[in-house]
């Protein structure tokens, strides 16, 4: 099909006929599974109960990491991976991912000195010599190398230098627009003939005599229920997992993970510097963790500040997370001279805990993807659900899933394509803003505002600026009165995750 192949929310479509597999969640993963099981053949629908890419996927530091920190660990395997991951999404998807320069301290004569990060950068080079496999010029990760402290502070003016020797600087790289990759994996598969609905919700697993039927969903929009019938059924719907697999969330903690937008750009290079948070402070990730600084078109992220829930509300997280990263950024690189002045927004979300699913302290993240095929515990057959960790190693997570839904259906093996089809997502956001939003609301499924700004805005609350002139053009297209325009701009403006729009704490 045509890559321009519009993509139409009819919920209808999804009742007709048996499928060979429902995902349900339309995040990073879910998209990525969908993508790979119809590439190989299979008849897919996904169903996404807000909209394509809106939530955990949406919120990240938006760096790709190729596993330079695994070394410290001697998981050479995960670097491996790492490494042979980001490639994948460089190749597959060079107009949202782009090579990102990093940039970190070298001090003292221990693991943090010049002789010590020298070494891991040539390592790290040696064990990547086809990270450039597929990749035009201006993709190409180059090597590692040791940088004096005259080119540190040209690179990031803010940069601590006190103690500092020089600094090591590598390339890794960065997401231009998450939400846009995760919409480019489901266009990808809507045009191969996967049916995709947003704003759809699973109500609950069909069954009989043990074996998966299909789902029973809801518009959440409010044209009625749908029973869609498969063969297999996927739950990749990020820390809403377990609820919807019939786990008991309880079992399965998460730890709640704060990133801060400051509204300028600090570096022309993404920079780590460590915490000087103790493990009391900090018992997530258990003290002197990295920061880092990741540059944005026209904004800096900051990250990540972890915590784990403790019954409080996510109010009460972003308030006291807030305060505490950005006390750990003025401690570690006072040069930025930050206040809360400077923050623009703020993005969070849940990630895995070990939990004693994974070796280490049970209250630390979980480094691993969680998968599940539910008849191994004595649940229904055909059905998985999965919850990944990281957003660089989705893609690899999906080819694992898929394999194991061939399986579960008998299908024999098919190889998997998605490390090198490329997304042909072209200059989608280099267009007018009117063609923007058109080609949102005619061509992908855009039905909401929200919808609307997620794939027309470049950057983090970018949103903010042009809120009622999208407005005004989506209101255009969809048809809507003054008064549900205004409906939605009131909804887009309690959603924003910027100071005044987020709950203060009850005290």
């Amino acid at each position: 099909m045509d890559s321009q192949e519009p993509m139409h929310r009819d919920l209808r479509r999804l009742a007709g006929g048996t499928l060979d597999l429902i995902v349900v969640g339309g995040g990073l993963h879910g998209a990525c599974i969908a993508w790979d099981a119809t590439l190989r053949g299979l008849r897919v629908a996904l169903i996404e109960r807000d909209d394509f890419g809106a939530a955990t996927s949406a919120n990240s530091l938006r760096i790709v990491h190729g596993g330079l920190r695994y070394l410290a660990r001697g998981d050479l395997r995960r670097m491996r991976e790492s490494i042979r991951e980001r490639s994948a999404l460089l190749r597959i998807a060079p107009t949202l991912v782009q090579p990102l320069p990093v940039l970190v301290p070298t001090t003292g004569h221990g693991t943090h000195g010049r002789l010590a990060l020298a070494a891991a950068l040539r390592l790290n080079d040696l064990c990547s010599p086809n990270r450039n496999h597929g990749l035009d010029a201006a993709h190409h990760v180059p090597d590692g190398r040791l940088v004096s402290l005259e080119e540190c502070r040209r690179l990031f003016p803010a940069f601590p230098s006190e103690g500092a020797s020089g600094g090591a600087l590598w390339h890794d790289a960065r997401l231009t627009h998450p939400e846009r990759l995760a919409l480019a994996f489901v266009r990808a598969a809507a045009r191969r003939g996967a049916l995709v609905a947003n704003h759809c919700a699973l109500q609950r697993v069909l069954t009989d005599g043990g074996t998966v039927q299909g789902v029973a969903a809801a518009d959440r929009l409010g044209t009625g229920n749908v029973e869609i019938h498969g063969r297999a059924v996927v739950v990749a719907a990020g820390p809403w997992t377990a609820s919807l697999s019939g786990a008991d969330p309880a079992r399965l903690p998460h730890a709640f993970a704060l990133n801060l937008v400051v509204g300028r750009r600090l570096a022309d290079v993404a920079a780590g510097v460590r915490a000087a948070t103790r493990a009391a402070d900090d018992p997530v990730i258990g003290g002197r963790r990295f920061l880092f600084l990741a540059p944005q078109e026209r904004t800096t992220l900051l990250g990540t500040w972890y915590a784990p829930a403790d019954g409080r509300s996510e109010a009460e997280l972003v308030a006291r997370g807030a305060a505490a990263l950005l006390e750990e950024f003025r401690t570690a690189c006072p040069a930025l001279e930050l206040d809360a002045g400077d923050i623009a927004g703020y993005q969070w979300g849940w990630l895995p805990l070990k939990a004693g699913r994974e070796r280490g302290r049970p209250d630390a993240l979980a480094d691993r993807p969680r998968v599940l095929e539910h008849r191994v515990g004595g649940g229904v057959s055909n059905m998985l659900s999965v919850e990944g960790v990281k957003f660089t190693t989705a893609r690899s997570v999906a080819e694992n899933v898929t394999d194991r839904v061939m399986a579960a259906l008998g299908r024999a093996p098919v190889p998997c394509g998605t490390a090198e089809a490329r997304l042909d997502e072209g200059d989608l956001l280099e267009a007018p803003l009117d063609a923007r939003v058109r080609r949102a609301v005619r061509d992908e499924m855009a039905v909401r505002l929200s919808d609307v700004l997620r794939r027309t805005s470049p950057g983090p609350h970018a949103e903010a600026d042009d809120l009622v002139v999208v407005a005004g053009l989506a209101a255009a297209e969809l048809g809507w009165t003054d008064q549900r325009k205004d409906a939605e701009i009131d909804a887009v403006k309690r959603g924003m995750r910027t100071p005044g729009s987020v709950p203060e704490p009850v005290a």
